[in-house]
């Protein structure tokens, strides 16, 4: 059990936020975004998310590159300073209709409450995406998956998880200055969810469900 719960608590780390630019900003452009959202779980046998939020800033290196870095602010409250760096470069020259990006990145927590619990994550994303007809929204699909380097748990047990993936599905606006975005994730399919403090929503008792909204700001 007490597994599981290790399992569980990189869970609660890795589904903090939604995919970061699906799509490339253009050269030059910049964002600022602010995320909401969470694994859902029963509370008084309600279905809502586990309200997380983030912030980030991302800047377009090119029109086919787009740098970004974050905090995680509810993850401060707790005494973390988390963070994810990357970059989302995109597969395709011509993406006005469709295209694939790719989103190499670092996933950073540091307790500073405690000066302990330094870690790192190296985590690879990758989406498809597709401008609705007569509109300038796009819808995605992707996958993520966080990959875990150490031999060993914090108690010196051994690591058996050695990615975590999710698959997710998300609508986002591409205006001028305000963007909108929802995600719907599955978290850690395969993986048992029972038993656990924490009453997550998975599938036949496997990861869990979450759901994310993202507001942009361009200029």
């Amino acid at each position: 059990m007490r597994n599981i719960l290790l399992s569980f608590l990189l869970i609660f780390i890795i589904s903090c936020a939604p995919s970061r630019f699906v799509k490339p900003l253009q050269k030059n452009e910049q964002t600022l975004s602010l995320s909401f959202g969470g694994p859902l779980i029963n509370f008084n046998k309600i279905p809502m998310p586990i309200p997380l939020s983030t912030l980030c800033y991302a800047y377009g290196i090119t029109n086919q590159t787009t740098s970004f870095g974050s905090i995680h602010t509810t993850s401060l409250l707790f005494g973390n300073f988390q963070t994810d760096l990357g970059i989302v470069q995109s597969l395709r020259k011509n993406d006005s209709i469709w295209g694939i990006s790719i989103s190499p990145a670092f996933q950073i927590i540091y307790n500073f409450r405690n000066k302990t619990g330094f870690k790192i994550w190296p985590s690879l994303e990758a989406n498809v995406y597709y401008k609705l007809p007569n509109s300038t929204n796009y819808l995605y699909l992707g996958n993520s998956n966080w990959m875990e380097f150490s031999k060993y748990k914090a108690h010196g047990e051994k690591q058996n998880t050695l990615v975590l993936p999710d698959i997710h599905l998300g609508w986002l606006t591409n205006s001028k200055k305000w963007n909108h975005q929802i995600e719907i994730k599955y978290i850690a399919p395969g993986i048992n969810n029972l038993p656990n403090v924490v009453p997550y929503i998975g599938i036949n008792h496997k990861g869990t469900l979450g759901i994310y909204y993202n507001i942009t700001f361009k200029f």
